[in-house]
C-alpha cells in the first residue's frame, strides 16, 4: 500500500464527512454498553420506574403497554383486552425490580409491581441471546405461584420480534423502545435536566443506528469503497490485527489506520453492501429480462412481474418505493437471517379496502385499524430463511431465491396477480361509461333499484329506509331477536334493534353491511359469545360490555356503469352471498336454541 493512497483517501471531502459521523461522541458507546444484554436491562429498569430521577414520571411504562396493544402478534393474546384496562389507572404507584432469583436459581431480568392495581409485568430481555430450554415457562410458573392473586403479564423482549416458545407471553421489540425513546425526545426536551435529555439521547442513537442505518451513510460508504477498494480492503486487514495484539509502529500509515479505524471499518462493512450485490445476482438469475426494481444498500426491493397492474391504481403517496401501490423487499433481520417482506401501500382507499377484503378471503389476517382510511401501509406476508455466510454473495443470491419461488410466496404472487387482474378488467369496463354518469344521477338510479328490489324481496315499506348516501333494510329474524333482546341503548339508525343491513353509496361502489348495534350489555355479550361459538368473525372487542357496533359481514361491490336492471341483480349478488347466507342460517340457530328461551 502507497502513502500516496493514503493521502487521496485523507483528502476525500466524503471520507472527511463520513469519519466525522461515524465518530460522533456518545458516552455509552465509549462504555460499550451496545454489545452487553445486562446493561440494556439497567437503564430499562431506570426508564420504567415511575419513581426514578428522569422527570419522566409514568411516561415510559405507559407507552411500553400501548406498544403491546399496538403490536399485531399480540392481538391473540388471552390477556390483550387486559393490558388495554390497566392504561384507564394511574401507574405511579408501580415498583421496578431487577435480577429476581426464581427457585430454579434462575434471574428474571426485569420485574413491574403494582400492588394498588395487583398486576406484575416481567419481562425477558434478549438483546443477542436467545432462550434457554423451559425458561420462560419456569419464569411464568414461579411468578404464578408468588403472586397468586395478580394479574400477571409475562413479555419477551428482543431485537427483532422473535415469537417466544410460550404462547403466553407478549411480544415487544427495541425497535418499539427505540420508538419510545425518540417521542421522549421530542415532547420532554425542555421537561428534562440536560444530563436526562443527553442520556436518552445517546441511548436513543444506539437503538437508532441498530434498527434505521442512516442511509446517506452507507451511499456514501459504498461510494468510497467503490473509489478506494484495494486501498480500503488493505487498511481493514491491517486495522483488523490492531484489534488482536498490542502493537506500536511509527509512520505515517500506523497513525493513519490508528485515526480512522473506526471509519475504515463502517466503510468495509457496508461499503461491500453484499446484501445489494447479491440482490442485482437475484434479479438477473430470476428475471433476466425487464423488472422493476432498486438495489437499496439495505432494503433491495422489487415489484413482481404478475403484480405490474396495480399501476393502474393510483398511490395517495407519489414517493411510496417504486411509485406502486406494491412492494416487496429483502433484509436482513437482527439475528442475521434473510426476510421477504411484501407490503401494501398508500393507494385510494376504495381500492385498498377491496384488496384487503379480498386478502382475508384467501386466510390473510390484519388488525381492524388497516382498513380505516387514515392507515398508509399494510404488510400481509413475512417470511425468513437461515443464512450462515452473510460474505458469501452466492450464498445470499440462492436464499432470495428460495424465499421468492417458496411454495407460501408463489400461491400468494398468483392470488394477487388474480385479483388484480379481475379489478382492472371491471376497472376498465368501468372507464368506458363513467363520463355518462354524474354522482347525483348514479345515487337517483340506485335508489330507484334499491326501491325496486325490496319489493322483489316482499320488504315491507316499514322495514326499509333510503337517504342520499345511505340504504338500510331488515329481515324479519332481525324484529324476533328485537321482541327478546330489547331495543338499543342509545339510539341507532331508524329502527333501534340488535341487528341492521346498511349500505354506503360510493360514487362507484356499494359498501354492503351486517352489523351488530349497542342493546343492553349483558344480553350483547351472550349473544356475541354465541355468535363466536358458531363460528361468525367479529372483532374481539365485540366480546366486551363497553363494545357498541360490531360488523359480523361486509362486501363491496362496484356499481359504475350498470344500469336499473344491472343494480338490481347487484343486490342480488350482495345479499344472496353464500358466506352472508350461512351468517344468517346460524343466527336463526342462535335465536331458535337460546334467545327465544330468554324471558
Amino acid at each position: 500500500m502507497e502513502i500516496r493512497h493514503l493521502f487521496e483517501l485523507e483528502n476525500d471531502a466524503t471520507f472527511q464527512q463520513l469519519n466525522q459521523q461515524v465518530n460522533s461522541f456518545n458516552t455509552l458507546k465509549i462504555l460499550k454498553l451496545e454489545n452487553h444484554e445486562i446493561r440494556h436491562s439497567n437503564i430499562l429498569a431506570w426508564l420504567l420506574n415511575p419513581k426514578e430521577n428522569h422527570s419522566l414520571h409514568d411516561y415510559f411504562l405507559r407507552k411500553m403497554i400501548e406498544h403491546l396493544i399496538l403490536i399485531e402478534e399480540n392481538s391473540n393474546n388471552p390477556k390483550y383486552e387486559t393490558v388495554s384496562g390497566i392504561l384507564n389507572h394511574s401507574l405511579m404507584d408501580s415498583h421496578v425490580y431487577r435480577e429476581v432469583k426464581t427457585d430454579q436459581n434462575r434471574f428474571i431480568d426485569l420485574l413491574i409491581v403494582n400492588q394498588q392495581l395487583k398486576f406484575i409485568f416481567f419481562i425477558e430481555n434478549k438483546f443477542y441471546s436467545t432462550e434457554s430450554k423451559n425458561q420462560l415457562d419456569d419464569y411464568l410458573n414461579f411468578i404464578q405461584h408468588t403472586f397468586k392473586n395478580f394479574t400477571i403479564i409475562p413479555i419477551y423482549l428482543t431485537l427483532d420480534g422473535e415469537k417466544p416458545s410460550n404462547q403466553q407471553y407478549f411480544i415487544l421489540t427495541y425497535e418499539r423502545i427505540e420508538s419510545i425513546l425518540y417521542t421522549i425526545l421530542i415532547l420532554y426536551k425542555e421537561q428534562l435536566s440536560d444530563n436526562v435529555y443527553k442520556f436518552i439521547e445517546d441511548y436513543n442513537q444506539i437503538l437508532k443506528e441498530k434498527f434505521y442505518p442512516n442511509q446517506d451513510q452507507v451511499l456514501q460508504a459504498i461510494n468510497i469503497y467503490r473509489n478506494y477498494k484495494p486501498t480500503i480492503n488493505a487498511l481493514f486487514e491491517e486495522t483488523s490485527k490492531l484489534n488482536k495484539q498490542l502493537q506500536f509502529e511509527s509512520g505515517y500509515q500506523f497513525e493513519f489506520m490508528m485515526k480512522y479505524k473506526n471509519t475504515i471499518n463502517y466503510i468495509f462493512k457496508h461499503g461491500k453492501n453484499i446484501l445489494s450485490y447479491s440482490f442485482e445476482q437475484f434479479i438477473h438469475r430470476q428475471f433476466g429480462g425487464e423488472v422493476l426494481y432498486d438495489a437499496h444498500p439495505t432494503t433491495p426491493n422489487l415489484l413482481p412481474p404478475e403484480w405490474n397492474s396495480i399501476s393502474s391504481i393510483k398511490l395517495r403517496e407519489s414517493n411510496y418505493w417504486l411509485g406502486k401501490g406494491l412492494i416487496v423487499w429483502f433484509e436482513q433481520t437482527n439475528d442475521s437471517r434473510l426476510r421477504l417482506i411484501a407490503e401494501m401501500g398508500p393507494i385510494e382507499y376504495i381500492h385498498r379496502i377491496w384488496l384487503l377484503e379480498q386478502l382475508e378471503k384467501i386466510g390473510l389476517a390484519f388488525r381492524e385499524n388497516s382498513k380505516l382510511e387514515k392507515t398508509r401501509y399494510t404488510r400481509f406476508f413475512s417470511q425468513k430463511i437461515d443464512v450462515n455466510k452473510w460474505d458469501d454473495m452466492e450464498e445470499l443470491s440462492q436464499a432470495m431465491v428460495a424465499l421468492y419461488n417458496s411454495t407460501e410466496f408463489v400461491l400468494l404472487r398468483k392470488q394477487i396477480a388474480d385479483m388484480l387482474n379481475y379489478k382492472n378488467s371491471v376497472k376498465n369496463r368501468i372507464t368506458k361509461t363513467i363520463e355518462n354518469f354524474s354522482t347525483e344521477k348514479t345515487t337517483i338510479q340506485v335508489q330507484k333499484a334499491f326501491k325496486k328490489w325490496v319489493g322483489t324481496k316482499n320488504i315491507l315499506e316499514n322495514d326499509y329506509r333510503v337517504s342520499s348516501k345511505t340504504l338500510s333494510f331488515k329481515i324479519p329474524l332481525f324484529d324476533a331477536f328485537k321482541e327478546k333482546l330489547g331495543e338499543t341503548r342509545e339510539k341507532w339508525w331508524w329502527d333501534n334493534g340488535p341487528f341492521l343491513f346498511w349500505m354506503n353509496i360510493n360514487s362507484d361502489s356499494l359498501f354492503f353491511t351486517l352489523e351488530v348495534g349497542p342493546i343492553d350489555a349483558d344480553k350483547r355479550v351472550l349473544l356475541m359469545e354465541s355468535m363466536k361459538e358458531k363460528g361468525i368473525k367479529f372483532s374481539k372487542k365485540g366480546l366486551t360490555v363497553e363494545a357498541k357496533y360490531n360488523r359480523i359481514y361486509s362486501e363491496t361491490i362496484s356499481i359504475v356503469g350498470l344500469n336499473e336492471s344491472d343494480l338490481i341483480h347487484a343486490f342480488d349478488i350482495l345479499y344472496g352471498n353464500k358466506e352472508l347466507q350461512n351468517i344468517l342460517e346460524k343466527l336463526q340457530i342462535i335465536y331458535d336454541e337460546t334467545v327465544c328461551k330468554l324471558e
